[in-house]
Order: structure tokens, then sequence, then C-alpha cells
């Protein structure tokens, strides 16, 4: 029963989702947007607590296209605290696409003292990759 009941609630998820990404458009760039962000923005964070990789991934990748800068401190979590080498280095990308300062450092923070050599080397490039972008400008 539980089991069904914790399928149930991730296809829910999953789901809604599916049918928000379709509808979205970039709230920056659209004035009269018939998306409600600030559900979207909700819906995301519970998609990055989920236990289905996939979704992780997915959620952050989201987060970073629609900018949905209130997703800022669940990524930093997902980055320090995701078992799974995939989502953390997901939501450092996402993290330094949004590039608020906090997640920028989180990033930093990342490529030094990650476990995962993997890790930390993708959030150093990350951060070399950006500065290289901002110094062009």
């Amino acid at each position: 029963m539980k089991n069904s009941i914790k399928k149930l609630f991730r296809i829910t998820t999953l789901t809604m989702i599916v049918v928000l990404s379709a509808f979205a458009t970039n709230p920056k760039t659209t004035q009269s947007s018939k998306v409600n962000w600030n559900a979207a923005e909700k819906n995301y964070i519970a998609a990055l607590c989920s236990e289905n990789i996939g979704l992780r991934n997915s959620a952050a990748n989201f987060i970073a296209e629609y900018r949905l800068t209130g997703a800022v401190q669940p990524l930093i979590e997902r980055l320090r605290e995701d078992k799974v080498e995939q989502v953390r280095m997901a939501s450092a990308l996402a993290l330094v696409q949004l590039g608020v300062s906090d997640g920028i450092v989180a990033v930093k923070e990342a490529a030094i003292y990650d476990g995962s050599e993997k890790v930390a080397k993708f959030c150093e490039q990350l951060i070399n990759s950006t500065s290289e972008v901002l110094s062009l400008k």
C-alpha cells in the first residue's frame, strides 16, 4: 500500500512537471504569461527532493531554463547533499546558469570540497568557463 502511494505521488509529480513544461514560456520574456510561476517554482523544488534521479535532474535543468531564482537554496542543498554525482552536477550547472552569487559560491566550494573528483572537476570547469565569459564582456 505504502509503495503504491509513493508510486502514485511520483507519477503525479512527473506529470505535473511535464504539463507545466509543455505550456511554459520564459517568464521574463512574456508579460501576459498564463503560467503561475510561483506554483511552478514550488513544483520544481518539490521535484528536486524526489527519489527519482531523472526527475531531480530535469527539475534542476528547468529551474535554470525558466530563471526561477527562488529555487537557489534548494539547488545548493542538492549540490551539497545529494548522493548521486549526476544530480550534484546538474544542480551546479543550474546554479551557474542562474548566476546568483550564493549559488556561484556554492559551486566554487564544491570544486574544492566535493568528495567526488568527477563533480569537483566539473564544478571547477563551470567556474573557469564562467570567469572566461565574464572577462570577454
